[in-house]
């Protein structure tokens, strides 16, 4: 093992942490730059827009189907093959002479970015207890829901100043240096063994068919969902909202993504603290009521004033993503928890139906633009969508919350 460096756990930790940043960034720095290509391409906003459906949904795909892999294979390793993969995808999307090669870029960068965040996911899991599970996936999951609200603001920046295409050279030199860093490090003993696994993939359907009928998976986190349904809408949408309907430039479009990163950064601080003093369902209800309110002031506020403000929008929505970064930590927490041998795929499936949930969100708001609704159109629906099922889901949550006391519980 010449010429591997072995280091602390915790050096090891920030490193991981750096990788999710830089690899979930990859799949968002892209969003300034669509109504330019949509200009550029001579395209439609549903065909400029589909990229970032097939992006979420094989990000989806992947994630349930790699998260058994993360329970059975060297992770140092997946991690290797996660980050060759996602260098491969922005290669083709920087040399991109048609839409149809950045689609197909951004589906290679999809499947190396779920290998790549659900190994690192499932290496927190595997190191921590129950008592700082919470505190540990908070630094994880606050990276996985900011970094595509953090990533347009260089985007925007880069698409303005620059070229488009400069966003994925730009990630392809940022994989290059974390491949080199994944190449040096040297494995732990955690890593030296396969657990046993069956990954044959008729297996793996039926696991996650008995998890989903059988675990009270869903019924606990379909909160989260929602809110991941509604940020896939939102990242959809709001280039157009703010570019096109506002006459934001991409660089003030994408600075307004440091906003909603601060109040994602923000709602994970009393999320940790308040988990140590009260119940989980409580802190569940208190992120729940924030994201609630929200919405429904943004709607109020349509109602009454017959339009929406650029300010209203921006206060809103980060007030909203205080309560989103909260819950973000939460939904991997109480996943792991369920069935803690089988972390990896009880993590992969939770994943799989975030990002499944922001792909519908993705979905409707391209149906919407079928239709020839505006982005502001698109902007209301949503909230109304999204009010009832945060009420449906909360009633559901609190229904099956008695029999997981046990397992959630501190």
């Amino acid at each position: 093992m010449a010429g591997k460096i072995r280091i602390s756990q915790g050096v090891v930790a920030a490193i991981i942490l750096f990788i999710v940043l830089a690899t979930r960034m990859g799949g968002n720095i892209f969003i300034p730059s669509i109504p330019v290509i949509t200009d550029e391409f001579g395209i439609t906003k549903s065909q400029a827009t589909l990229n970032i459906n097939l992006y979420t949904f094989f990000l989806a795909v992947s994630y349930a189907f790699f998260g058994p892999f993360a329970d059975a294979i060297k992770k140092r390793m997946l991690l290797l093959f996660g980050s060759i993969t996602c260098a491969v995808g922005y290669l083709m999307c920087g040399l991109a002479v048609n839409i149809i090669m950045i689609d197909a870029g951004w589906v290679i960068i999809a499947v190396g970015s779920a290998l790549t965040i659900i190994t690192a996911q499932t290496w927190i899991g595997d190191r921590s207890r129950k008592d700082n599970l919470l505190s540990r996936l908070a630094w994880f999951s606050i990276l996985v829901s900011m970094a595509p609200m953090l990533a347009p603001v260089l985007g925007g920046y880069i698409t303005d100043h620059y070229s488009w295409r400069w966003n994925f050279w730009l990630m392809l030199i940022l994989s290059f240096i974390v491949i080199t860093i994944i190449i040096l490090l040297k494995s732990s003993k955690n890593d030296q063994y396969k657990k046993d696994a069956n990954l044959n993939p008729l297996n793996l359907l039926k696991t996650y068919k008995e998890v989903i009928l059988r675990t009270p998976l869903i019924r606990i986190n379909l909160i989260v969902y929602v809110m991941f349904m509604f940020q896939g809408a939102y990242c959809t949408f709001s280039s157009f909202l703010f570019v096109d309907e506002m006459g934001f430039s991409a660089t003030k479009y994408g600075l307004v993504s440091l906003f909603l990163v601060g109040g994602l950064f923000l709602g994970r601080i009393p999320t940790v603290y308040l988990a140590k003093k009260i119940t989980i369902r409580s802190v569940m209800l208190i992120n729940t009521g924030i994201v609630f309110l929200s919405l429904a002031a943004s709607l109020l506020f349509f109602f009454i004033e017959k339009r929406h403000s650029s300010i209203e929008i921006i206060a809103l929505m980060t007030v909203m993503c205080l309560g989103f970064g909260g819950l973000s930590v939460l939904g991997p927490r109480n996943s792991m928890l369920l069935d803690p041998p089988r972390k990896g795929t009880f993590a992969g499936l939770n994943s799989f139906l975030n990002q499944m949930t922001g792909w519908l969100g993705i979905m409707f708001t391209q149906f919407f633009y079928r239709y020839n609704m505006t982005s502001i159109e698109a902007y209301n629906y949503f909230l109304v969508i999204s009010l009832v099922l945060l009420i449906a889901s909360t009633i559901l949550f609190l229904s099956t919350y008695k029999s997981v006391k046990t397992l959630l519980e501190n």
